[in-house]
């Protein structure tokens, strides 16, 4: 019996090809803008008692008669001449009945597609500029949702301020798995709109909703293993450049592990060295190591610290140390180079990681030395011209060194001709960068910069940056103002590519951009989290250029740390449990492929394909590729790697063939 296989889905497979050029479609428009109705619903006007199945489908809700008609965008503005003024958005003007009034606004937008244009969507995105919150809906079902609380009604009001300045700015998000919901024809976008106060000054809701046929982006199913061990209060999680399989987990209390092979021991001790008993608890201590790139023949490593004996008492210290030629698991305590001293004024803030950059120059991160608000100094250390202090650093420290110097600085560095700034500093306006990273692969920067009061950000820096960037701190936090009064002297202001308000967090993690190969889903995708709610999410770039994110897990950690190994597998770290944790997704890359097979000439069929974890596959068969019959029982998969097995009915036949399909669920 002459056997085929095949491997195949009963879901739509993404292609990795996508198109040059992506048509767009936009079906509610900001300029020239869309047809809008707007209620601000009473009992009087009859809003209090409607459903949201009532004015957010495409049928006209029962009240229709006591909706305002207009444009977009709907809101109110008392300060039409503010530099943030919402008066030229405005086509919809609700002040004379939501000021002193309401928080609530009811909006209803009409649109059409054709089928044309319906079928050939594969991705569809919400722009949103709103003040201060929403909830919209797509033919009456929820699909996204901003500064909304738990419970919805006819008087809810925003849970949290957007400011004018970030109301200003589209905010994206992707609707594409609602797509299913668009009819060929009539359709209706409806937003809740959510004030956060009757009082407040003004009010606005912008929307508009662009389909493309272009691929939406690929997110993971992302899993969290089982510890793979367990150390004390890891802060940095990272390899050497060597052919070995370590991972090396920094200690905050001084200790650096090598975790290989199921077993864990002790790289370096400094715990005579490292300050971590002072107040400020949990942010002094050791807390980043970076690897030369000829660690392989020269043995170097860098370590950053709070020291408990250097002058003054608390500084940070970057230092080089030698790894045992004789013994690989073994850095030399005595074997101290001290490259850097940067006192510290405050216990936290200290920012403390270090990466050497593709440029082969080492990196480091600088928090703005504590205290809230960064009250150090007359516009505080972020912005200071005459500290190391809120900035990155970026040193050569394997080359030869300045004359009475332990490093040299870059001849490129961007500020080595401003008298006002030292020559080592590449980039300012930092609060505490706590965790960035390189990408791997493309060399670009991912900062994640802790935030004061309201506001976690992540910073992107592209490879071909020649340093220079300002990230504003402390004049702006996130996108938001912070400080009116710091003025941006230096540098060129940046803003970050993504923020998250204190609701969903309030310590940012930053994290790394995954390129191993087990899990191709996973690809491209930056990775990071927050300390205090345990959440990870994922940033990455869609085929035009926007950034998109999506919450991927809720977590009970402490997350202190990411880290990746030399084959690029992620890892995440717990602060008080010790537990150091893989990143997964459910499927591996053999997915949908088939990886062995056997036949037997009764008819007897076994099957091993790459499956994903928790879907449903089925063994068919077929004589003519054209109709195909179960064989065997379905299975569910609890692996990568998955195996049916059947037998065919009756006499075999000449030739047969088989593959394996996921069922939906």
């Amino acid at each position: 019996m002459k056997t085929q296989l095949a491997a195949s889905s009963t879901l739509s497979l993404l292609s990795i090809f996508l198109p040059l050029h992506a048509a767009e479609t936009t079906l509610v428009n900001d300029s020239p803008a869309s047809n809008a109705t707007a209620l601000v619903p009473t009992a009087g006007n009859g809003g209090n008692s409607l459903s949201v199945a009532e004015w957010a489908n495409v049928d006209s809700p029962p009240n229709a008669a006591s909706w305002i008609p207009g444009t977009t965008g709907v809101g109110y503005e008392t300060s039409p001449n503010s530099a943030t003024s919402y008066s030229a958005l405005l086509g919809l003007d609700l002040r004379a009945q939501m000021q002193n009034r309401s928080t609530t606004a009811y909006i209803r937008i009409p649109f059409t597609i054709d089928r044309a244009a319906l079928e050939s969507t594969q991705t569809l995105f919400l722009d949103m500029k709103y003040d201060d919150g929403f909830v919209a809906y797509l033919n009456g079902v929820r699909v996204a949702s901003a500064n909304a609380p738990g419970q919805l009604n006819s008087s809810s009001a925003a849970s949290s301020n957007n400011s004018d300045a970030r109301a200003l700015e589209f905010e994206q998000f992707d609707l594409s798995s609602f797509i299913s919901l668009l009819n060929d024809g009539s359709n209706i976008l409806a937003i809740h709109g959510l004030n956060d106060g009757a009082t407040s000054s003004d009010f606005l809701i912008l929307p508009r909703l662009i389909a493309t046929d272009t691929l939406p982006p690929v997110w993971p199913d992302l899993q969290l293993g089982t510890p793979i061990t367990t150390a004390s209060s890891p802060v940095a999680l990272t390899h050497a450049p060597d052919e070995s399989e370590r991972l090396f987990i920094v200690e905050r209390g001084g200790r650096i592990r090598i975790w290989e092979g199921g077993a864990l021991r002790t790289f370096l001790d400094l715990r005579s060295s490292v300050n971590t008993n002072d107040s400020g608890g949990d942010e002094r201590g050791l807390l980043g190591l970076a690897f030369s790139p000829g660690y392989a023949t020269n043995g170097h490593f860098y370590v950053n610290y709070i020291s408990s004996s250097s002058s003054p008492r608390g500084s940070t210290v970057v230092s080089r140390f030698t790894v045992s030629p004789t013994n690989p698991d073994d850095g030399i305590e005595t074997s101290e180079e001290v490259i850097l001293v940067i006192p510290q004024p405050e216990p936290n803030h200290n920012g403390g990681q270090i990466n050497f950059g593709p440029d082969g120059f080492l990196y480091i991160g600088m928090g703005d030395g504590g205290g809230a608000g960064d009250v150090h100094g007359s516009t505080g250390n972020g912005q200071a011209n005459d500290t190391f202090l809120g900035k990155m650093l970026r040193i050569d420290v394997e080359g030869p060194p300045d004359p009475g110097s332990p490093y040299s600085v870059p001849a490129d560095n961007p500020f080595l001709l401003d008298p006002q700034v030292p020559d080592e500093i590449w980039a300012f306006g930092l609060r505490n960068p706590w965790r960035w990273s390189f990408d791997r692969k493309t060399g670009d920067m991912y900062i994640a910069d802790v935030g004061q009061y309201e506001w976690e950000e992540v910073n992107f820096v592209p490879a071909s940056s020649t340093g220079g960037e300002n990230f504003q701190w402390r004049r702006i936090e996130g996108f938001n103002t912070f400080n009116s009064g710091t003025q941006i002297t230096k540098g060129t202001s940046t803003d970050p590519v993504f923020e998250y308000d204190h609701n969903a967090g309030s310590s940012i993690t930053g994290g790394y951009v995954y390129r191993g190969q087990e899990h191709p889903r996973m690809n491209g995708i930056y990775f990071f989290g927050d300390y205090n709610s345990g959440r990870i999410w994922g940033l990455q770039q869609d085929p035009s250029g926007n950034w998109i994110d999506r919450q991927l897990l809720e977590t009970s950690l402490r997350i202190s740390s990411f880290g990746e190994d030399g084959k690029g597998n992620l890892y995440v770290a717990s602060l008080f449990t010790g537990a150091i944790h893989r990143l997964s997704d459910t499927r591996g890359e053999a997915y949908l492929q088939v990886t062995s097979a056997s036949f037997t000439p009764a008819g007897e069929a076994q099957i091993g394909f790459g499956a994903e974890i928790g879907k449903q596959y089925q063994l068919q068969f077929s004589t003519d590729l054209q109709s195909w019959s179960d064989v065997g029982r379905a299975s569910r998969a609890t692996d990568f790697d998955s195996e049916l097995t059947g037998t065919l009915p009756g006499i075999a036949p000449a030739e047969a063939y088989f593959r394996v399909i996921e069922l939906a669920d």
